[in-house]
């Protein structure tokens, strides 16, 4: 059995690459594609090879072992007294730190062995008895505080080093009396006592960097934590203060006591005034329309309280009522304007105006002068338009919005796993590819199944996306069928963004087509790894490297070229090279260790959904994450439900769906939106309340783009000729959303400034009698694509006298649409000249005029034609002919080299020697091309 590059490799511990060239040096030929395989045999040589060469593989494990002992060879140390230190004081410890470390290493290079930094009072050098296991550290620690049972420990060591130094040794001893430091260093600076010698793990330990000799600081002066102030309370908006005024304050001589006694005068005046006296000086027009309205509103307010009292009393005298409260009167001139506004989107010209405390009329003339726009207080504007009108009023603007359906479900969508939840799980596979380059025939060849799809395709092309699983050597793959038309571009890359790979099905007789390079963009796009069938290789006369050159000139670079890119040939009919596309796609996706959780809520995307008879509302979908069930609660796009039923690709009933299986699903309220993700709830109450929120912005968006959008100068102009464009209204009936998309998108594709097509309703599912009677009450035709119409809804047809137009093939839809609308098309004129005549004499007669006598130089002169009058080289104007005769006779035509004599209608001013050229008027039918 074969084996591949890449398991050898990892076998012997190497890069693919490496051992690719190794192969080669071997005289193992090798393609550079760590998927090439060998032989047994060839493995046997390159092993040896290998061996031979010393064993390359191996190196970095040789080079990692470590010696069984490792005893260093040194010549015995020599020793030294080490003499007790008296410190010097603190202050002189920073400044000759620098030269004590310098003196340290010194002394350790020149005596060749380790030294000792005893951290207690008193200390002796090491007996020859022991190994020196001491090293010397680069840096002085600054540690104050030893722990105790290191402190004992060196203690009882330097106790016995001492005993046998005294024996071994002559010399005496220095008293810390006699001894004075060298670098000024206090007893306080204590080095730790580390072994030095061989390292017996066999692990070469990383050397500590040698630290810098910290400066001499002054010490830091004395820091003062600043204290916060407190906030200050808001200074209210001073009150004037209810101050009665006795008798006593009123008799005081004061500056204000002649102001209030007249004001007090005044106000008696006014309460015992005639009204009719008010009425008959308003009428005199004494008084402005505002005090008029004033005095009314006083005279209407003593009438409430003389009526409320008996006889017309005062109303405090009233007992047992309460006293009425004014209202307050709003004071424009004490709003206030603010500074910093925060605003829920979507926002109205109204909503704008009451968060800035700015009139509604200020915003909408500044939107007038800005950008053209007449607007209404309740009408949405959108947020940059917003941000320029906050500007010109000198508002920092700030937009909130408020987690909506879509978030919800996007983190439910994005909620990470952990790892050890996490297992293998079959690959998801698009097929992409032009149309009929053999992509549904390739996936009926692997399912071997006896029902083929492209036989239940209308026209032998697909029209819908589907899933299906293949079992191949006890692993399952996915495949993602998509159809290859123009049309459904966006079904392609629908496929293109819930997939692991792609496989490019190319047919070898035609190459790469549009559809085969805009399915590589969608492919670079969606970041998936790709794989190329090259189909229809069992033909005659094919070009493989033709192929293989259009590829790369799409920057697809196949791996037999030292690109990335796989190229398996395969034939589909004949079942030519399937299995070697299995093994590549099953080695790919092993490369890419696709995992995923079946322990969690399931989470995937709508392929597809359709409106079933027995069923109602069926959704296609493929389960990306987690593991579905029958029951669960269901919200995908704007529908939602329970899992009523679950099938397979082959329409068995099953019971639960693990990650990568693609099920349709039967229970859902309405036919979800094709490529809408679906995602599982834990209660039907919080699917409902998040698919009618999802409606609620769908409502929301659709009328603000068609009836609530702002209006320019230029579309208030342009209504005004509204009425010279055309419209085509059209009903939409469909299969599935999918068709419905890609005829909506072949149809905007239609532009044309005299006619347009107008959709009046889009719907999934048959013909109904809502539909016919829409389309009579607007004059619109009905398309049926892959449906048909109910019995009620053909008899109302046709006594509706409403057109139902069936379609089972998408190009046929588009083609009739293109040919209504250029019927309605106003025809071309084009002028086509007929012959040519010169007047030789003129005759007048008074009952008619005056004749030509003609000679025809060429062509032929009809009585239909117009004719141009020619004189001087110059056109006066065309005028029809009234009358043609020939030798007294009126004929229809008059050939060349003939004479006749013609009557203009409407011109007698004709003269000998002018040109008379006749032409007719044809109509041509005009196209959307040529007269866009």
């Amino acid at each position: 059995m074969k084996i591949r590059i890449f398991a050898l490799a990892k076998e012997l511990g190497m890069d693919s690459k490496v051992l690719i060239d190794e192969c080669n040096k071997a005289g193992v030929k090798l393609k550079n594609s760590a998927l090439a395989s060998i032989t047994p045999e060839q493995r046997d040589i390159v092993i040896a090879y290998l061996d031979q060469k010393g064993k390359p593989a191996d190196s970095s494990s040789a080079e990692s072992a470590t010696p069984e002992t490792l005893t260093p060879q040194r010549e015995p140390p020599k020793l030294r007294n080490i003499k007790t230190m008296t410190a010097r004081p603190q202050s002189s410890r920073s400044a000759t730190q620098k030269s004590s470390n310098t003196s340290d290493e010194e002394s350790y290079t020149e005596e060749g062995t380790s030294g000792v930094v005893v951290e207690q009072e008193e200390a002796e050098p090491v007996s020859e008895d022991e190994t020196p296991t001491v090293q010397v550290d680069e840096s002085i620690e600054e540690t104050e505080e030893v722990t105790e049972g290191r402190s004992a420990a060196l203690k009882r060591r330097s106790e016995e080093s001492i005993e046998e130094t005294v024996k071994s040794d002559s010399d005496q001893a220095m008293t810390r009396d006699d001894y004075v430091p060298a670098g000024g260093a206090s007893g306080s600076n204590i080095r730790e006592m580390k072994p030095i010698g061989s390292n017996r793990s066999g692990k070469p330990q990383p050397k500590s960097k040698p630290k810098s000799a910290l400066p001499n600081v002054a010490a830091p002066p004395a820091y003062k934590q600043p204290v916060i102030p407190k906030p200050k309370k808001k200074e209210e908006k001073a009150q004037k203060p209810e101050v009665r005024l006795t008798a006593d304050i009123l008799e005081q001589k004061s500056p204000l006591a002649a102001h209030l006694a007249q004001h007090t005068e005044q106000k008696k005046k006014e309460k015992d005034r005639d009204p009719q006296d008010d009425d008959s000086k308003t009428r005199r027009g004494s008084l402005s329309l505002v005090e008029a309205r004033k005095q009314r509103r006083e005279q209407r307010k003593e009438g409430r309280r003389g009526f409320s009292g008996e006889g017309g009393g005062d109303q405090q005298d009233v007992v047992g009522r309460r006293p009425r409260r004014s209202k307050r009167k709003h004071d424009a001139g004490n709003v206030v304007h603010k500074t910093d506004v925060e605003v829920e989107v979507p926002m109205t010209v109204r909503s704008l105006s009451e968060a800035m405390g700015r009139p509604a009329k200020a915003i909408m003339s500044i939107m007038f002068k800005e950008f053209g726009e007449m607007v209404t207080i309740n009408q949405i504007i959108e947020e940059d338009v917003a941000l320029a009108v906050a500007m010109e009023l000198g508002v920092d603007l700030t937009f909130k919005r408020q987690r909506g359906a879509l978030e919800l479900v996007n983190d439910i969508v994005e909620q990470e796993d952990a790892p050890e939840d996490l297992v293998t799980r079959p690959p998801i596979i698009t097929v992409l590819g032009h149309v009929d380059h053999g992509k549904t025939t390739l996936v009926d060849t692997l399912r071997k199944s006896n029902v083929k799809v492209v036989e239940g395709e209308a026209g032998g092309i697909t029209q819908h996306i589907a899933a299906y699983q293949v079992e191949y050597n006890d692993h399952k793959l996915t495949f993602v069928d998509t159809p290859g038309h123009a049309a459904f571009s966006e079904m392609r890359s629908r496929g293109a963004n819930v997939t692991d790979m792609v496989v490019l099905v190319v047919a070898a007789d035609d190459g790469v087509m549009p559809q085969t390079a805009e399915s590589i963009s969608h492919v670079k796009a969606s970041g998936v790894p790709m794989v190329v069938a090259l189909n229809k290789i069992d033909l005659p006369d094919i070009n493989e490297q033709k192929v293989l050159q259009e590829l790369a000139s799409q920057n697809v670079l196949p791996s037999e070229w030292g690109g990335e890119t796989e190229v398996v040939r395969v034939s589909a009919l004949k079942e030519m090279g399937l299995d070697n596309l299995l093994e590549t796609l099953l080695l790919t996706a092993e490369l890419h260790e696709l995992k995923a959780n079946p322990n969690r809520p399931a989470v995937g995307a709508c392929l597809e959904g359709f409106r079933d008879e027995g069923r109602g509302s069926v959704a296609w979908l493929i389960v990306q994450k987690g593991t579905l069930r029958i029951g669960d609660a269901v919200i995908c796009g704007k529908s939602y439900g329970y899992i009523r039923a679950m099938y397979d690709d082959m329409d068995q009933q099953i019971e639960e769906a693990p990650p990568s299986m693609p099920v349709k699903v039967t229970g859902l309220d309405s036919v979800p939106g094709a490529g809408d993700h679906f995602v599982v709830v834990e209660t039907i109450d919080q699917a409902r309340e998040l698919a009618e929120e999802r409606r609620h912005e769908g409502r929301a968006d659709t009328l603000s783009r068609h009836s609530g959008g702002p209006r320019t100068l230029e579309d208030i102009l342009g209504s005004a000729i509204e009425g010279a464009i055309q419209d085509l209204p059209l009903i939409l009936k469909a299969d599935t959303p999918g068709s419905l998309e890609a005829i909506r998108s072949e149809i905007n594709k239609f532009e044309h400034p005299e006619v347009r097509v107008k959709i009046l309703h889009e719907g999934i599912g048959g013909v109904n009698e809502s539909d016919v009677y829409l389309a009579s009450a607007s004059n619109a035709i009905i398309i049926a694509f892959h449906v048909v119409a109910e019995d009620r809804a053909l008899n109302l047809a046709t006594q509706e006298d409403v057109e139902i137009r069936r379609y089972s093939i998408i190009y046929e839809v588009v083609d009739d649409i293109r040919a209504s609308l250029e019927g309605m098309l106003r025809p071309e004129l084009v002028q086509e000249q007929t012959g040519r005549a010169l007047v030789l004499q003129t005759f007048s007669v008074s009952r008619f005029g005056k004749i030509a006598g003609c000679r025809v130089l060429n062509g032929t002169i009809n009585r239909n034609d117009r004719v141009h009058v020619i004189r001087d080289q110059k056109i006066l104007n065309q005028y029809p002919i009234a009358s043609l005769k020939r030798e007294k006779d009126d004929v229809k035509e008059v050939r060349e080299g003939m004479e006749c004599g013609i009557l203009l209608s409407g011109f007698n001013d004709i003269k000998e020697g002018d040109l008379l050229e006749a032409f007719r008027i044809n109509e041509v039918k005009r196209t959307l091309e040529s007269s866009s």
